[in-house]
Parts: C-alpha cells; structure tokens; sequence
C-alpha cells in the first residue's frame, strides 16, 4: 500500500462537515474541538468506569451535522491527562467517518477498546486480545490505500505498551492477528480452522482495519485491545448476563487502556 494514497478526489471531506456545522450552530470550528488522546468503545459498563475514572462529561458535537456522529461523546480527564471518549456507531463504515471527523477535530491517538469473537485455539471468553496485525473482508479500506487481502499492521510500540501493561494485570491474554468479517451468521467451522493456522486470534465486524488504514492515512497514533465475549467454535452464550465477570473484564480493559494512556503521555505522543 502507497501510505497516503486515495482512491480519487472525496466531494464530500470531514473538514467542509465540520465548516457547515459551525456555521450552521454559529459556533467557532474550535467549539469542536476533541482530545489528542480518544477511547473509541461499545460497551456501556466499560463507558460508566471511565466516566467515573476520568470524570467524562457529555460532549455536544457534531451530532446534529450527519448522522454518523450521533454516538455519544465524552471528555474528561484522567490524572490530568484530557480524554474524550466516543460509543460510536458499530461496523464499518460510521467507523470510517467518526474517525476522520475525530482526526479533523484534533484527535492524535485513538484507540479501539472493545470485545471481539475469541477465534484462537487458547482463547477463553474474558480472555484479552492484542492485535498485531488486521485483515479480512470488509467493503471500506479499499478506498484508503488497503489492498485486496493486504495485512495492516498494528504500531509496535503501541502494541508493546498494552502488552506490558496486561502482562502486569492478568496473564489471561493473546498476541496475535485479528481478521475482520461482517457477515455475524455466516461463519463456518472450516474458515475459523483455517485461520487459527495463519496466527488469527480474534475477528471483529470491520472497525479494526478500518481504524488502522484510517489512521495509518491521516499521520495519527492507533491501538487495539478487546476482551474475547464469543468463541464461534463453542456457540453463544451471551457472556454479559453473567454480568459480575462481564463487569470485571470490560473494567480491567479500562484501567489497562488508562494505564497506556498514561504511558503515551510520559512519552509524549
């Protein structure tokens, strides 16, 4: 992949969104602004710990300019650290748009903290997943310079970071590569095989490809670290009802995110 590289001209960029609305709101672009440092989650026991960790306020944004910015949006700040936090709308594609209206507002660092299906042989629900590299069939990164089947590695030294900070906490967790599929009814026991002999630990709907094409793109910072909530090999149990594991899991995940943050902001990225 030629890094930087778009598929013709965008008539449309996040930049001219964030300008309308502005106008629109008769507000200034700054009154959009976002934090160098953003969380990207789903889960709203993971999104109640941080508003409590980093004592997140609702942030009105650019909810009112598109309809892929109608997630809700926090900032805060921990040990002085300023954070936003986003619960964006899953898949894909609103990933794609939140990620450049957030990179357009200021965001340097943006993680994906989050679950994802557990697909390597050791894997465990409630087991953390680390990825190193993201693949996989979704219908958005072509337009960002990935090629049909092209691995898209995760930053090493981001990577490196939420290994060490994990290893601190629990020894229940897997490095490895991460495959995306949007088709949730339609795995297969043969492709899950298949893909635990190429080094695959987890598979997700999309968002971690399109995050790092995203950002690989655009010059920003990225990182990933999910808690495995599905193994397609054992069937669905809907892990959250047990909700006291759930709510230590997706609350460890959260203190491991802190932890790195702190760590991105000793180093100063």
């Amino acid at each position: 992949m030629e890094k930087g590289k778009m598929i013709n001209e965008p008539l449309l960029t996040s930049s001219k969104v964030v300008e309308i609305a502005s106008k629109m709101a008769r507000k200034k672009r700054e009154d959009y602004a976002v934090d160098e440092k953003v969380f990207l989650l789903f889960s709203d026991l993971l999104l109640e710990y941080l508003i409590r960790k980093a004592n997140l306020k609702k942030y009105s944004w650019l909810e009112d300019a598109h309809p892929y910015a109608s997630g809700a949006i926090y900032r805060g700040a921990y040990n002085g650290i300023p954070l936003t936090v986003m619960k964006p709308p899953m898949g894909a594609s609103p990933m794609a748009v939140v990620l450049e209206d957030l990179i357009t507002c200021g965001a340097k660092n943006i993680f994906l903290v989050c679950g994802a299906w557990g697909i390597g042989p050791k894997v465990k629900i409630n087991d953390f997943l680390l990825p190193t590299h993201t693949t996989g069939c979704e219908s958005i990164t072509k337009y960002y310079g990935r090629a049909e089947k092209e691995e898209l590695p995760m930053m090493p030294g981001i990577v490196r970071l939420l290994k060490e900070e994990t290893a601190k906490r629990t020894e229940n967790y897997h490095t490895g590569k991460n495959y995306a599929k949007e088709a949730f009814y339609r795995l297969t026991k043969e492709e899950i095989i298949a893909l635990q002999k190429q080094g695959f630990i987890g598979m997700e709907n999309g968002e971690l490809n399109v995050l790092a094409a995203v950002c690989r793109q655009k010059n920003s910072n990225y990182g990933a670290i999910f808690y495995s909530y599905y193994n397609p090999l054992e069937g669905w149990t809907i892990p959250w009802k047990k909700k006291e594991e759930y709510k230590a899991t997706v609350e460890l995940e959260g203190e491991i995110a802190l932890a790195v943050l702190e760590r991105l902001e000793n180093l100063k990225l």
